[in-house]
């Protein structure tokens, strides 16, 4: 459930990073602080990798959890096949 919150915030994050990069980048004349445009556009952008680093590894950490269960699953299907024997 924790897992699934920080996904969902770190989703959050990369929609916000995404829209003011895009905003930056086809609306530069709507930026009012020009002479920090290109320190805000790398924070953004780097903070949007770390955003998407962490989002792969939920998802890897998901997909091992799943791969786990599956196992679970098969081993105890096969003890209870094994049980009706």
């Amino acid at each position: 459930m924790f897992l699934y919150a920080l996904k969902k915030q770190y989703e959050a994050e990369q929609a916000e990073h995404t829209a003011v990069i895009d905003t930056f980048l086809q609306k530069p004349i709507g930026v009012a602080d020009h002479d920090n445009f290109m320190k805000i556009l790398r924070e953004r952008f780097d903070k949007l990798t770390h955003v998407e680093c962490s989002l792969k590894r939920i998802k890897d950490i998901e997909e091992k959890a799943n791969g786990q269960k599956e196992t679970e699953n098969k081993t105890k299907d096969e003890t209870k096949a094994e049980t009706e024997k």
